[in-house]
C-alpha cells in the first residue's frame, strides 16, 4: 500500500494522478483531513483515509498496513517539526519502508527563513533508521504570476532579488519525479535530490522574456525586501499574504533558489518542462 498525505492538495493529486496512470491497478490511498476534502482522489480511484498531522492517533491509524509513504511538508508554519515527527514516528511504528519527503531547494544551507523546519525534518528522518528519498523542491513554475504584482498592467516589475538568479519548476514534473520513485524506490533509497529546471535565470532576464511575450516592455526594479514589504501594506494586502510574501522574497534575495542540477531530468528521463513555454502562454494570453 502506498499512502499520499496532503491528498487534496495540487500536489499530492497530481502524484495519485501521475500514479494511476503508470499502474492503475496500484494500491494507493491519500491521507485527507476530512471526507469532503477526499471526494477528488475518491473519484480517482484512491482509497481515502483520514488524518491530520497534529493528530498523531489519526496518523497512526491511517498509516496501518502501508509500505511506500509520500510526505508532503504541512502547509501550516505552525509547529510544523512536530507535525512531520508525528508523521515518521508513526511511519517507524507502522512499518513503512520506504518514505519519501518533499523539502525545498538547498534546505541544509538554511539559505531560506522558510527552510528551517525542512532541515530539521529531513534530519529527523535520516535519523529514523527508515529508507528514505528527499525530494528538495524549488518554486514552481505555477507561482511564476504572484511574483509579478501588476507588472503587466503597469509595465515595471518591482521585487527584491539582490541580483541572484531564480530557478523554477513546473509542479506537475515534481508530481512525475515523486511518482517514478515512489513506483522505484530501490534505486532511491537514502538518496537527496535537489529538483531545479535546467537553467536559472536573473529577475531582469525574466523581465526580458515578459516582455518579449507580451509585447509590452517591462522593466524590473531590484528594491529591497522592506520597500516590498511597505508597498503591500500600502496597498492594503492581508497580513498572511505578506508575511508569506515577505518570506518569499527573502528567499530570493537570499539566493536560496539560486541552483541548477540535472536530478529532476534523472528522474524524469526527459528533460524538464521550460519556464519560458508558461511565461510566454501566460503573458500572451
Amino acid at each position: 500500500m502506498i499512502l499520499i498525505t496532503g491528498a487534496n492538495g495540487e500536489l499530492g493529486t497530481a502524484t495519485i494522478e501521475q500514479l494511476i496512470s503508470k499502474n492503475p491497478n496500484m494500491s494507493i490511498a491519500g491521507l485527507v483531513r476530512s471526507e469532503k476534502k477526499g471526494e477528488e482522489i475518491a473519484e480517482l480511484g484512491a482509497e481515502m483515509r483520514i488524518g491530520d498531522y497534529h493528530d498523531k492517533p489519526s496518523i497512526d491509524n491511517a498509516l496501518k498496513g502501508v509500505e511506500i509513504l509520500l510526505l508532503i511538508s504541512s502547509s501550516s508554519l505552525e509547529d510544523r517539526i512536530e507535525q512531520h515527527k508525528n508523521v515518521i514516528n508513526a511511519a517507524k511504528q507502522a512499518g513503512v519502508k520506504h518514505i519519501i519527503y518533499t523539502s525545498m531547494l538547498q534546505a541544509d544551507k538554511e539559505l531560506s527563513p522558510l527552510t528551517a523546519d525542512h532541515h530539521a525534518t529531513e534530519k529527523f528522518i535520516k535519523n529514523s533508521g527508515l529508507n528514505y528519498s528527499i525530494n528538495r523542491q524549488t518554486f514552481y513554475t505555477e507561482f511564476f504570476p504572484m511574483f509579478l504584482g501588476q507588472a503587466l498592467e503597469t509595465g515595471t516589475w518591482a521585487f527584491p532579488s539582490n541580483g541572484e538568479k531564480v530557478n523554477f519548476a513546473y509542479r506537475t514534473d515534481m508530481a512525475e519525479a515523486l511518482a517514478n520513485i515512489i513506483t522505484g524506490p530501490d534505486k532511491h533509497t537514502n538518496q537527496v535530490y535537489e529538483l531545479t529546471s535546467s537553467i536559472s535565470r536573473t529577475l531582469d532576464e525574466y523581465a526580458t522574456i515578459l516582455s518579449e511575450a507580451s509585447g509590452k516592455e517591462i522593466i524590473y526594479k531590484d528594491i529591497s525586501v522592506q520597500e516590498y514589504v511597505d508597498g503591500l501594506e500600502s496597498a492594503g494586502q492581508p497580513d498572511d499574504i505578506i508575511t508569506v510574501s515577505k518570506l518569499s522574497a527573502i528567499t530570493v534575495a537570499d539566493g536560496a533558489l539560486n541552483l541548477t542540477t540535472g536530478d529532476l531530468e534523472k528522474l524524469l528521463g526527459r528533460e524538464p518542462k521550460s519556464t519560458l513555454t508558461f511565461i510566454r502562454d501566460f503573458a500572451g494570453e
